[in-house]
């Protein structure tokens, strides 16, 4: 269609180019002429926008042809994708809920969200920081009608979404960077997972990779997955039940569930999938595997014993001397290297006393629920990832929407959100919305950000918090998002926003480079020289001084590492978890030994951090940057407000503001400091309404 056609199309009444999409119409752009089509937009091309007619034709029109406002959207919807279909999703989640809410007594939605409250929520839930006094302006003064939208597409594909999604992961998947034997670290592995959240990799892309991966954590950072617990293979298949299933299958591995229809047979069944799985240098005579072999995974045959016998008699190395220690550790984490071997299996146990098998029999792999996997021409990790991911998988998409779900409203649709029955499903309180959110997630092919931008959208999402929290025996309807606590996370991260402004949101930490480096030998290829020099670079530095250690592009060939040392960081980028007795720590964050283990519980050590610690201090004291950023501020009126901005990211109330006033006559400096004081340690700071 060329620009003649195109004026044409803009006579029309809007109605007659229309076109449904789930009931709902498409985006209505304007001209500078005021005329008006609906089209889905397609994306930017040089000075053009490209859009699609609802006859199903494509157009291309200079930009300059239409209002600076459908200009600004242009340019959000071409970073993010059109958001026709978010935004029909949306009202067709709100008008599920509203359905249910009637029949169940209520008139409506909670009240809806003001600007100032809006902007705080989605900067904490999306970013998982507060807004700055500038970002809080910024949006309170827009006059923009889509500047909620505008507001949380532009964080959904800032830095700090990432950042916050990680952290969350980091708890659902046990994310520890030092929980392991013989000195073999996972920042490698962190570091993946940070880069594919990034990257917004669609979720079932990145449990296929890690379902699926091979070799150590240098040589491929998702095998960090399985080699996770490596030693307690059991507790890792529990584990995935919970985390990518909805489902504790735990106790089967001792006997029939006594609640569900779980045996122990299918308990061990469904466990063999992994059984042929070797995670380490030497295995035999488990409870999981058998074997006598001692070879390297992943290596030529004999690689292993010829190296060792190649160090003895060049370098001296004799395996058993206690000055050998770090050598051995070395081999060993070169050793921690995910591998397919068909000479291992899955046996029952001894004592085996359930359904489904006898004692010391080979446990064939078998599927709990839905279709069975189809394990032709595949190694039977292949198979369970596409038996997991597939869209027959009656359990997949429900479980990461159902969290996803939790993430926005405070309490899943279904819970809890590790293990939940088929009848809990049936019985959920919004069980329509359910089945819609999780069509939904196969729609948008597990975009965790485009799901996160559907739930965002909807009024129910957009409402005033419910502040008494139900109990899990009691229905919820979601006329609002439960009323909660930031975590350990949020809070942190609000606090290093206020000491040094939103740059650390680009700010990065430890990535996991120089120990990858130390780990990446292609044992097919290398010669034992250059093995001898990995390991020589892993002998330079230890323990968390190797994860922290980081290849820069000066480095040079030699990877002589840049040792991170600066704590100014986002949570996602310190240690992980953060050291026993930090900030982090005493604020809730897990430890990361069990899924989601995080900690919301107030106590008397956050008290004092916050009352008397020194990152308070920092934050509120003469000399901290929120003090500091308020001299530009005229009249002591503007800068209580100020503060107000800062810390709590909404106007004070008249008698707030009288009051700060007060202290800023009577104490100067000091009163702006012990009001900035006073709104951190209220328990308006640490919530998220």
């Amino acid at each position: 269609m060329n620009i003649t056609q195109f004026i044409r199309t803009l006579l029309i009444p809007a109605l007659c180019v229309s076109f449904a999409v789930s009931s709902a119409h498409a985006r209505t752009w304007t001209s500078t002429e005021g005329k008006t089509m609906q089209a889905l937009f397609l994306g930017i091309e040089g000075n053009n926008y490209k859009f699609k007619l609802a006859n199903g034709n494509e157009i291309v029109v200079p930009k300059d042809r239409f209002i600076k406002a459908d200009q600004e959207a242009a340019e959000r919807l071409n970073e993010i994708g059109d958001d026709t279909y978010t935004k029909a999703s949306a009202r067709k989640i709100d008008t599920l809920l509203a359905q249910n809410l009637k029949e169940n007594g209520f008139t409506s939605f909670n009240d809806p969200l003001p600007d100032d409250l809006f902007v705080r929520r989605v900067y904490l839930d999306i970013i998982g920081r507060i807004p700055t006094r500038e970002e809080f302006l910024r949006f309170a003064e827009s006059a923009r009608p889509d500047k909620r939208e505008a507001l949380i597409d532009e964080l959904l594909t800032s830095p700090g979404y990432a950042s916050n999604m990680f952290n969350y992961f980091a708890d659902m998947y046990r994310l520890h960077a030092s929980d392991f034997n013989n000195g073999v670290r996972m920042e490698p592995y962190i570091q993946w997972w940070k880069e594919q959240l990034e990257n917004n990799v669609h979720y079932n892309d990145i449990i296929t990779t890690m379902m699926t991966a091979k070799g150590n954590v240098g040589q491929n950072p998702a095998s960090g997955f399985i080699l996770r617990d490596t030693g307690m293979e059991f507790d890792a298949f529990a584990n995935f039940g919970q985390v990518m299933l909805g489902i504790d299958i735990s106790c089967a591995q001792c006997h029939d569930h006594p609640f569900d229809e779980w045996t122990q047979g299918d308990f061990y069944d469904m466990a063999a999938f992994f059984g042929n799985t070797q995670r380490s240098i030497g295995y035999g005579g488990g409870s999981m595997m058998s074997g006598s072999a001692r070879e390297m995974p992943n290596s030529p045959e004999g690689w292993y014993t010829n190296f060792m016998k190649w160090a003895e008699d060049e370098k001296g190395i004799r395996p058993r001397d206690q000055n050998s220690n770090q050598f051995r550790f070395f081999m060993r984490a070169l050793g921690w290297n995910v591998a397919d071997n068909e000479k291992l299996e899955t046996y029952l146990p001894h004592d085996f006393r359930g359904s489904g098998g006898k004692p010391n029999e080979v446990a064939d792999p078998g599927v709990i629920l839905g279709p069975a996997a189809k394990t032709g021409g595949k190694t039977r990790r292949e198979a369970l990832a596409e038996w997991l991911v597939s869209p027959d998988n009656p359990r997949f998409a429900l479980v990461i929407a159902n969290r996803m779900w939790s993430r926005a409203f405070g309490r899943p649709l279904v819970g809890p959100v590790t293990d939940f029955s088929d009848d809990m499903i049936r019985g959920a309180s919004q069980p329509e919305v359910l089945k819609f959110v999780t069509s939904e997630m196969k729609r948008v092919d597990y975009d965790l950000r485009e799901f996160m931008r559907i739930l965002y959208n909807t009024r129910a999402y957009q409402s005033i918090s419910t502040a008494e929290e139900p109990a899990w025996a009691d229905a919820y309807y979601f006329q609002g998002p439960i009323l909660r606590r930031m975590r350990a996370e949020q809070a942190w991260d609000s606090m290093m926003v206020l000491a040094n402004g939103p740059e650390i949101d680009e700010k990065k930490g430890r990535d996991g480079s120089f120990y990858k480096a130390v780990l990446n030998i292609d044992f097919n290829s290398v010669d034992n020289e250059e093995v001898w020099k990995h390991y020589e670079m892993w002998n330079s530095n230890r323990g968390d001084r190797m994860g922290a250690a980081m290849v820069t592009e000066s480095s040079g060939s030699d990877y002589t590492p840049v040792v991170m040392n600066d704590t100014d960081l986002r949570a996602s980028e310190l240690a992980q978890p953060a050291p026993a007795a930090s900030m982090l720590d005493t604020f809730g964050q897990s430890d990361r030994r069990i899924t989601d283990d995080h900690n919301y519980d107030g106590s008397v050590p956050q008290v004092l951090a916050l009352m008397n610690g020194p990152v308070t201090e920092r934050l509120t004291g003469l000399s901290s940057k929120v003090i500091d950023d308020l001299e530009e501020l005229d009249g002591p009126d503007d800068k209580v407000r100020g503060v107000f901005f800062t810390l709590l990211n909404r106007f004070p109330s008249s008698d707030e503001l009288q009051l700060g006033v007060s202290m800023i006559e009577d104490h100067g400096d000091e009163g702006i400091s012990d009001l900035a004081w006073a709104l951190m340690n209220s328990p308006e700071f640490l919530f998220i309404q």
